[in-house]
């Protein structure tokens, strides 16, 4: 089967396809991807495709390079799907090779080193406690955590016992803000009798 290469739209529906060479994006007429407007640097930012991966960098830009509305600081690793921003200009990136997702699980991305979680390229938001109860999932992917361990880390300051509601409550309202379904779950499960694990 021949491999198709990924390429970008913008607003306008023109279409720029990637390259072996990294393909420049600018406010130079000399780049592949010509933006016309005074905020994008001349040499803003590139996007290098290696056969397999497309790597999104930006060029040390005066305004920056959003990449699904986040600013990036190093080289990002593009999904089909992803928008790119700079200055006025929207770019989509489109991979006609891109696998699709078993089970069309959603897409989970964990930033720990700045405190961000993206599902499916949307920034989420998350209470203190909502915070903690993710954290002790996502340490413990794929494993079962009981309803005790979820007490003791999520409620260390209550030496009486925390209520199966209190825990309870706080899973459905991180699902409410993880799941594409809060009423059929698909990364945050429930065990039977064992607690709840994180599918990643």
């Amino acid at each position: 089967m021949t491999e198709q290469a990924p390429y970008l739209t913008d607003a306008a529906g023109r279409r720029f396809a990637l390259a072996a060479q990294p393909i420049l994006l600018g406010r130079s007429e000399k780049c592949a991807v010509y933006i016309a407007d005074p905020r994008a640097s001349r040499r803003h930012a590139q996007i290098a495709w290696d056969g397999e991966t497309s790597t999104l960098s930006d060029l040390g830009s005066a305004n920056g390079t959003l990449l699904n509305g986040r600013r990036i600081s190093t080289g990002e690793t593009l999904r089909d799907g992803d928008e790119i921003t700079i200055a006025s200009a929207v770019l989509t990136f489109h991979d006609p090779d891109s696998t699709l997702r078993a089970g069309n699980l959603p897409l989970l991305v964990v930033d720990a080193t700045r405190g961000e979680i993206w599902v499916n390229r949307k920034s989420v938001t998350l209470s203190p406690k909502e915070q903690a109860l993710f954290d002790l999932l996502f340490r413990n992917a794929g494993a079962p955590i009981s309803k005790q361990q979820i007490a003791e880390a999520v409620w260390p300051e209550y030496e009486a016992q925390v209520y199966d509601y209190q825990i309870e409550s706080l899973v459905k309202r991180l699902r409410e803000k993880i799941e594409p379904d809060p009423a059929k779950p698909v990364l945050i499960v429930t065990m039977h009798r064992r607690g709840y694990k994180l599918v990643k």
